[in-house]
This record gives C-alpha cells, sequence and structure tokens, in this order.
C-alpha cells in the first residue's frame, strides 16, 4: 500500500478462467475498492462480472476455461500463446498484487513463469495470491504437493476453514476467507429482515420432502455441477 499510494493508485493483475471464478474475482474487486485507501485499477482476464467491476480484460475469459489433459490437448497451441500474452501484460502493467481466482492449471504456470520472469529481470517480484486453495484434501498424497505451491504462491485465500492450517503447516501462507455460498444466502435473504451479520442458513428436512412429494425414507441425492460448459 505505501508503493501504491506513492503511485496515486492500487494497480491489482487478477485473472480468472471460469464463471464461478469470475463470481469470485467481482467479489474480491468490489471489496478491495471499498478497502483501499486509494484508487484501484484492474487488468487481467476474466468474465463480465469483473469487467463489471472495472477490469480491462485481455482477452475473453472462455479462451482458458478448460479442463482435464484430453479438453487441453486440441487447445494446447492456443493456451500457450494466451499464458504468453497474459504474461508479457503483467510485466508491463507493473502490478502492486498478482491474484489468480481458482484454474489452478493456468494460474499456476501464469504464478510460477511470472516469478521467474521477474527473476530474470532482476525485479523484485510483487506478491502472488492464488484465491481458492487447491483441492489436496480430495487427492492422495495431496497435501504433500502443497509444499511446492511456496515457490511461487506467497499467499492462499481458502474457502474451507480447515485449509488455512493444513496450508500452513506445509509452509504455505494461508488465510480463511469463508465460502462464497455464505454470501450467496446473504444476498438471497437481505430482503427478508436478514442481518448482515447472521451468516447461517436454516431449513426443515421434512418440510422439503413434503414440498416435493419426497417420502420420508427416500434417499436424496443432490447433483452439483460446475459452472464450466463441459461440465
Amino acid at each position: 500500500m505505501d508503493m501504491a499510494a506513492k503511485d496515486g493508485e492500487l494497480r491489482v493483475f487478477i485473472v480468472a478462467g471460469e464463471v464461478s471464478g469470475d463470481t469470485l474475482g467481482s467479489r474480491l474487486m468490489a471489496s478491495l475498492k471499498k478497502l483501499s485507501p486509494c484508487p484501484v485499477r484492474f487488468v487481467g482476464v476474466g468474465g463480465s462480472m469483473m469487467c463489471k467491476q472495472g477490469l480491462k480484460s485481455l482477452f475473453p475469459m472462455e479462451d482458458i476455461a478448460v479442463m482435464g489433459i484430453w479438453e487441453l490437448l486440441p487447445h494446447l497451441n492456443k493456451f500457450r500463446v494466451k499464458l504468453k500474452e497474459t504474461i508479457e501484460d503483467a510485466l508491463l502493467f507493473r502490478p502492486h498484487v498478482a491474484v489468480t481466482v481458482d484454474s489452478k492449471g493456468f494460474s499456476f504456470r501464469l504464478l510460477k513463469q511470472l516469478r521467474a520472469r521477474y527473476g530474470e529481470q532482476g525485479l523484485v517480484c510483487p506478491p502472488l495470491f492464488h484465491y481458492v486453495a487447491p483441492s489436496f484434501w480430495a487427492w492422495k498424497g495431496g497435501e504433500a504437493r502443497l509444499k511446492g505451491l511456496s515457490e511461487f504462491v506467497d499467499h492462499v485465500l481458502c474457502i474451507l476453514p480447515f485449509e488455512e492450517e493444513v496450508c500452513r503447516l506445509n509452509g504455505l501462507a494461508a488465510t480463511f476467507v469463508g465460502h462464497p455460498v455464505l454470501e450467496d444466502v446473504l444476498e438471497l435473504n437481505l430482503g427478508k429482515d436478514t442481518a448482515e451479520n447472521e451468516w447461517k442458513v436454516g431449513g426443515n428436512s421434512e418440510e422439503f420432502r413434503s414440498q416435493y412429494g419426497i417420502p420420508s425414507g427416500a434417499t436424496i441425492i443432490t447433483l452439483l455441477p460446475g459452472s464450466r460448459l463441459q461440465e
């Protein structure tokens, strides 16, 4: 912030590669604008929600919204071009901080190469943040993979409470910032006399079953698709 105050603005390079990341990124941007004592300028990659918050997006977010090795292969050259373009634009922008939002396939390559480029030029790299910890708890030996992240990630913003401690135990600075679903609930309930500090939602399972004609002994399966088109 001292450097931002000297420059008269806080320059944030922020990248998201999917719809859910666009939502998270836009909320982060809105909060930064409220908290920052000086004007904030955003450059990077994002969708419509981030652009509404003032992001100058280098190219459509959908250009990097691919998942899995088989999905990536046909677009590998385009992916590499977009990665190189993003790194070059980040260097030209001279950000005070860089933030990647989820999409670890693109984000981690970006952060790793960005740190390397700053080192090659003998420059001090800005703090590199990653928003949403990788799902290490879902991988076999996943915690061990966290150790390598500290080489190119300065701080992780976690959405699950236990992730912060696990990241720190593996040498990775982290902060639990809350889950976005709680913000969704808050927004849905603002018109229902819900105070902004009531970060809870309640329901009645019997009323739910009755409303949708579900027998009391039946098993309910919830399907939660991701935000990418192929999901």
